[in-house]
């Protein structure tokens, strides 16, 4: 819940055919949906107590003549009320299984010597680098300096110079600027 509320600042819920828009974070959200859907329920609430009311005076006045025009005012009114609907708790829960991953090798990348250069202009020279299975790594520095194109080198989306293993079952992937 933390990590969402750090990562919005609006939340959106599509809830039987109707969008809520809360321009609040996650957590205040939550709060919101809950005070809403009290709101909803007391409504509703209200709303059968007022049909009760009216059907008990139909039924008890249906054939009397002299309210006659009463009950089928009732009547209609009954047939004109918006029914006012409770949003349902949504109680489907996603349940998600990944496969174990295979187990790669113990260094997934080693570079040795690795340059990338673009005609005259040099992006980065021999870089050797050893990445050991289970770290993460960040490449950091200014614009241009070279950390998607040495990241781009890595997955093999360009040529480049120098040798470059990719270890045994190792898959990489990147999350880019």
């Amino acid at each position: 819940k933390a990590f969402v509320d750090n990562l919005t600042n609006r939340t959106i819920e599509i809830t039987q055919g109707r969008i809520y828009d809360y321009k609040t974070n996650y957590s205040h959200y939550l709060e919101l949906r809950k005070e809403r859907r009290e709101q909803q329920q007391k409504q509703f609430d209200d709303q059968a107590k007022q049909i009760a009311e009216i059907q008990t005076f139909i039924d008890r006045f249906k054939g009397t003549y002299s309210k006659t025009l009463q009950v089928q005012s009732r009547v209609k009114m009954l047939e004109k009320m918006e029914i006012v609907e409770v949003d349902e708790v949504d109680t489907a829960a996603l349940n998600l299984k990944f496969p174990p991953a295979p187990r790669s090798g113990n260094y997934p990348v080693i570079a040795t010597d690795l340059s990338k250069s673009y005609d005259q202009q040099t992006v980065f020279k021999d870089v050797s680098l050893t990445i050991a299975r289970g770290e993460k790594i960040a490449f950091v520095g200014k614009n241009g300096e070279g950390k998607s194109t040495l990241v781009k080198a890595i997955m093999e989306e360009i040529d480049y110079d120098g040798e470059l293993q990719v270890g045994h079952n190792s898959m990489i992937g990147y999350f880019a600027q």
